[in-house]
C-alpha cells in the first residue's frame, strides 16, 4: 500500500494532476466526499463538521468547543486507513496528510503558484472578473488556513509538511504527473510487509478509538491507543480521575472488548485528583 496526497490552493489544477497520475500509475481516486461517506457507519456524521465545506465555511467558535473535533478526526482517519487496506490510491483533498504521518509510503505533495498566475487561473476556468477572482482567493485562503489551525493546528502552506512541491505556473501538470510516477517506482516508496503490518496496527488502534467515542460510557475519553493486530491486542494509556478510577478502567475494558479481533486489552491509566 502506497499514498499520494495533493493538496492545493484555490485551483482546479490538483484534480487533474489525481487524474493524470492515476492513469499512470492504474491507481484510484479518493476524495473527501468518499472518507466522508466510508466514514459514516463510525458516526461522522454526529460531528456536524461533515457538512461544513472547506471553501464555504470556517469552524466557528461553537465547533471548538468539546469533542466533537476529535470524534471528526478519528472517523475520518479510520476510513483512511479503510482505504490504505484496500491497497494504493491518490488522495485529492486537503490536509488528509496530518491523518496519515505514521504510516509508511505516503508522498505528500503541494500544488502552488504565484498570486497573477492563480487569478487569471481563477477567472479563466469561473468567469469571475479580476476583483472577484481576487476576493475568492483571499477568501479561499483564509478559510484553509482557519481550518488547517483548527483541526491540525498547523500552516498547511509551510513546505516541511510536504515531500514535493510544484509551481504549476513552470511545472505542467502533466511534467508533475510523469515526476510523481517516477517517485512512486522507486524502492523507496513500494510498501512491504512491514509497512502493511503497521498500517494494519494503526487501523485496529483507530477502530478502538471510534468504538470508544461510540459509547456514551467512554465517549470523550482522554486516551493514546496502540494496536497489535498480528496478536490481536490493545494499550490503552491515559488519565482519569482518583474517584471513580476502577470504573473508568472497567468502561474502557468492557467497550473495548466488542472491538473485532481484540483478544487482551492492556490499561496503563494515571489517576489525578480533582485539582491537579
Amino acid at each position: 500500500m502506497s499514498i499520494i496526497t495533493i493538496s492545493r490552493g484555490s485551483l482546479s489544477a490538483s484534480a487533474m494532476l489525481a487524474a493524470e497520475v492515476s492513469e499512470r500509475l492504474s491507481w484510484p481516486v479518493v476524495t473527501r466526499e468518499d472518507v466522508l461517506e466510508s466514514a459514516d457507519k463510525y458516526g461522522i456524521k454526529e460531528t456536524g463538521l461533515g457538512e461544513l465545506s472547506f471553501i464555504e465555511k470556517s469552524p466557528g467558535f461553537l465547533d471548538k468547543m468539546g469533542d466533537r473535533k476529535k470524534q471528526y478526526l478519528v472517523c475520518f482517519q479510520t476510513a483512511l486507513f479503510d482505504f490504505a487496506l484496500k491497497g494504493n490510491f491518490i488522495y485529492n483533498g486537503h490536509l488528509a496528510q496530518f491523518l496519515l504521518t505514521k504510516v509508511p509510503s505516503v508522498v505528500r505533495v503541494l500544488l502552488t503558484a504565484p498570486d497573477e498566475f492563480r487569478i487569471s487561473s481563477v477567472m479563466k476556468e469561473s468567469g469571475k472578473s479580476r476583483e472577484e477572482a481576487v476576493s475568492h482567493i483571499k477568501l479561499t485562503d483564509e478559510r484553509r488556513q482557519k481550518w488547517s489551525q483548527f483541526l491540525y493546528g498547523v500552516n498547511w502552506r509551510d513546505p516541511a509538511y510536504y515531500d514535493l512541491v510544484f509551481n504549476i505556473e513552470r511545472i505542467s501538470i502533466d511534467l508533475a504527473a510523469d515526476i510523481l510516477a517516477d517517485v512512486m517506482s522507486r524502492k523507496e516508496f513500494k510498501s512491504g510487509k512491514e509497512a502493511r503490518q503497521v498500517l494494519a496496527d494503526l487501523h485496529l488502534a483507530s477502530i478502538a478509538k471510534v468504538t470508544l467515542q461510540q459509547s456514551p460510557r467512554t465517549r470523550g475519553s482522554d486516551v493514546e491507543i496502540e494496536g497489535n493486530s498480528a496478536e490481536g491486542s490493545l494499550t490503552v494509556r491515559g488519565s482519569c480521575p482518583r474517584v471513580g478510577a476502577k470504573m473508568w478502567e472497567n468502561d474502557i475494558r468492557t467497550v473495548l472488548s466488542k472491538v473485532e479481533g481484540v483478544k487482551t486489552i492492556k490499561v496503563e491509566k494515571t489517576v489525578v485528583g480533582y485539582y491537579e
